[in-house]
């Protein structure tokens, strides 16, 4: 926060300035000086610049914050983060086999996020790419591989894998991470390919809940929240890190 000294010369109203009146004798041990030699007045006025504060955006309230930022990490990074976020949401309030066909239907969305979050890494955060862009996803994205491979032993084609991952995307991004009814909307032919991948998906994989690979805390990716505070809008909530706005 800074504030500017005032401008006597713009036209405006003259700043006023304070100095010792000629008239007035020193104080007992004071050391007279002629007026203006030394001194350094004081400068008021009401042309004097009000301190300048940044405002911060608040985050958003509803939908993913910043799964449609123009900055390509940041994007990433809530494609990715509110995934996570709403799949394990989903685990939790859904039947496991509607929960299972939400996640195999995001598995390209979320594969493709991480990607993009290594590619568009900002180089303050270099020094932490293996955590935030291999360790921490590592174990989901081995689910999302999973996912996958139902998806192809079901016959669907890598561009109905890619239509899934898009449909899962316009979900979250149209309803949030806490929608108990979240679904994927796509044609019937894709669907019927889902259901058969969802099937084979939730035999052979333990809920996102009870899944031990999942838990990561062993890797610190601070400073890659830091940086995601700083800059983008989700201010690190889709990693569980409360924001709250103080209106400033």
């Amino acid at each position: 926060m800074s504030a500017a000294c005032a401008d006597t010369g713009d036209g405006g109203s003259p700043a006023s300035v304070d100095v010792a009146s000629e008239s007035s004798p020193p104080a007992d041990g004071d050391v007279f000086t002629e007026v203006g030699a030394d001194e350094v007045p004081s400068v008021s006025g009401p042309d004097e610049a009000a301190p300048v504060v940044e405002s911060i955006a608040p985050v958003a309230e509803t939908g993913v914050p910043g799964i449609d930022s123009e900055d390509a990490f940041c994007r990433a990074w809530s494609e990715y983060a509110g995934s996570v976020q709403a799949l394990s949401f989903a685990w939790a309030v859904q039947p496991d086999l509607a929960a299972a066909t939400l996640e195999v239907a995001a598995s390209d969305a979320v594969s493709a996020a991480v990607t993009t979050m290594s590619l568009e890494l900002p180089a303050e955060i270099e020094s932490n790419r293996a955590a935030l862009t291999v360790d921490v996803p590592g174990p989901f994205l081995r689910r999302a591989e999973r996912a996958r491979q139902a998806l192809v032993d079901a016959g669907a084609t890598d561009d109905q894998i890619e239509q899934l991952g898009d449909a899962w995307i316009a979900a979250i991004t149209a309803a949030g991470v806490d929608d108990e009814d979240l679904r994927v909307v796509v044609p019937d032919d894709v669907a019927e390919k889902l259901a058969v991948a969802a099937a084979d998906f939730v035999d052979g994989v333990p809920s996102i809940l009870e899944d031990p690979t999942l838990d990561t805390t062993e890797f610190d990716i601070t400073p890659s929240l830091d940086h995601i505070f700083e800059n983008c809008p989700d201010r690190g909530t889709l990693a569980g890190n409360d924001f709250v706005d103080d209106g400033s």
